[in-house]
Formats: C-alpha cells, structure tokens, sequence
C-alpha cells in the first residue's frame, strides 16, 4: 500500500484530530480539515448528516480519519435521553456515516486503489470510566464496528484500523488535569504515570495510514501509558 497523498480528518478543528491533520501536513500529505465549527482549522462539516457525507469527493483520498467526538458527564441516573443520544449520534453514527462513506468509493481511474481508514475508539472500552456512560458505550460500539467493517472491506483494497488512546490532554480533559486531585488520582492510575500527548496518538495514526501498517486491518492500537494493563 503506497504512503497517503490525500487524507480527509474529521473533526479537525480541535484536540486529536487537530494534531493528526498537523502530522499529515508535515509529511507533506494534503489533509482536508473537517469540523463542525468551520470557523476553527477546518471546512464546516457535520460527521451525523449524510448530506455532508454525500457531498464529499473520494478523488485522490488514500485515507480518512474519523476523530470527531464528543463527551458528556454526568451520572447514569442524571443522564437525559436527549443527552445519550447526542453523544451516540456524533460518536457511533458518525463513524458509521464515514465507515459507510468508504464503503461506496467508487471504482474508476480518479479513486486510488487503497484506503486506509481510521476511527478514534478509547480505553475506556476496556475500562468504563464512572459517570459518562453514553461516551463508554459509544466507544465500545466504534471498536465493533471497526472490525466488522474491516472484515467486510478488505477484499476492496479498504483497510479499517481504531486507536484506543487514554486520557490525552485535550480541550475535552484538560479540566480534569487542572483539578489536583483527580490528577493525582490518575497519575498512580497510568503506570508511565502522566497523561498522553496529542502528538503520541498522532504518530500512530500516521503509521495505520501509511505503507508500514499494509497488513493490519480490524486492529485496536491502544495508547494508554499502561492505563488497562
């Protein structure tokens, strides 16, 4: 599988995704920014509407990145329908959506043979973290759907691979980090004994897109520091 020409990331405006779309266009691979605030580093783009979806061109992509995500917290008993159901939507349809997106490129001279995909799972598929259960549920779900799409994908030159990373500063963590004793808490939690760095989960993601990673597919890449050991 050849190195990544073109590389669409969703939710590129902020956090992983930002970072993912900066590796790429380091190495000189032209990213298309996705995000739902096109005001941020990125075209407007909303990962839960097909339309969006339907609009995308598959010309030259050799890779997606599905990062778009949200959180939220809040205990089981506290957590309104229309809550879990928005976390549900933006993280599992829409990686759904782009799943299925890459499953309808079409087979002509301006569509490179392979794809490599990308989707953004959690640790906390293998350890749920208390109060936010839609966002455990939903990142659960995405590591399912992963591989079952590699499966279904594979004889179509479409290799789908997740990273589960841990907690990485983020704008969605950085709060939690800032509180001292849930920062220390977590330190003797993570036996490399700090947070993840955007950058630590951009590499991997660089490398499930490129050549190197050309006999993985329907694999989790976990980047935890040890946190579900």
């Amino acid at each position: 599988m050849p190195e990544p020409q073109r590389v669409v990331v969703t939710g590129a405006g902020s956090g992983i995704g930002r970072a993912i779309a900066d590796r790429l266009a380091d190495e000189n691979i032209d990213v298309r920014r996705l995000d739902i605030d096109g005001d941020r580093d990125g075209e407007g783009f909303d990962v839960t509407d097909e339309n969006c979806w339907a609009r995308l061109p598959y010309e030259g992509v050799t890779g997606l990145v599905n990062a778009a995500g949200i959180r939220v917290r809040s205990p089981l008993a506290e957590t309104s329908l229309e809550s879990f159901r928005s976390v549900i939507e933006v993280n599992l349809v829409g990686t759904f959506l782009a799943l299925r997106w890459a499953s309808r490129r079409p087979v002509d001279a301006e569509t490179p043979k392979d794809l490599s995909v990308v989707t953004l799972a959690s640790a906390v598929a293998d350890r749920p973290v208390e109060h936010q259960i839609a966002y455990n549920s939903s990142k659960a779900a995405i590591i399912n759907l992963t591989r079952s799409a590699a499966r279904e994908l594979a004889p179509f030159g479409i290799r789908v691979n997740a990273i589960g990373p841990g907690s990485v500063l983020t704008p969605m963590t950085e709060s939690g980090w800032a509180d001292e004793e849930h920062a220390e808490r977590m330190r003797a939690e993570i036996p490399l004994g700090r947070p993840g760095r955007t950058n630590e989960i951009s590499s991997v993601a660089a490398f499930l897109l490129g050549g190197g990673s050309s006999y993985m597919t329907g694999s989790v890449v976990t980047v935890d520091g040890g946190w579900t050991l």
